[in-house]
């Protein structure tokens, strides 16, 4: 058996969130995805993520201040209809969200782009350049109207 590095290895569904799982072991992720995939949709959906909130998530009541998760991206794709502005509104809060990349000297850039697939779902592509490198080239799909009735 090997050693187990990293976080879990998550793979996005449009209801969530799963934990990959190859010949009855749980996968580890030896790159950042994970941390960015719950960075995006590690929140509380309640929480705008805009001030200070006692809708925070639970886990940031544990932690400190550094590694807080308050996701202004889950908020905008479960509160706003998908729209343009909105996919713009989505791409920003993103950017948002993942600051902490460059905070932390991971990358020194970072790009999220959205597209809307159809009426309910949008994708977005999250790219982390380090030194004029792609550290992380990833798509993130999104079933916007699911999120936004709870679902």
């Amino acid at each position: 058996m090997t050693e187990f590095k990293g976080d879990v290895l998550l793979e996005d569904t449009p209801d969530g969130g799963n934990l990959v799982i190859e010949d009855g072991l749980i996968q580890d992720d030896r790159g950042f995805r994970t941390a960015v995939y719950l960075s995006l949709f590690g929140g509380n959906m309640d929480d705008p993520a805009i001030i200070e909130s006692n809708q925070s998530w639970w886990g940031n009541q544990i932690g400190d201040k550094e590694t807080e998760l308050r996701s202004s991206f889950q908020n905008v794709i479960c509160s706003l209809p998908l729209t343009t502005k909105n996919l713009q509104a989505a791409e920003d809060a993103a950017k948002k969200d993942l600051q902490w990349v460059i905070d932390k000297g991971i990358g020194d850039e970072i790009t999220v782009s959205g597209s809307i697939e159809n009426i309910k779902e949008a994708n977005f592509v999250i790219k982390v350049i380090k030194d004029g490198e792609n550290v992380l080239d990833t798509t993130f799909g999104v079933e916007w109207e699911a999120m936004s009735n709870g679902i």
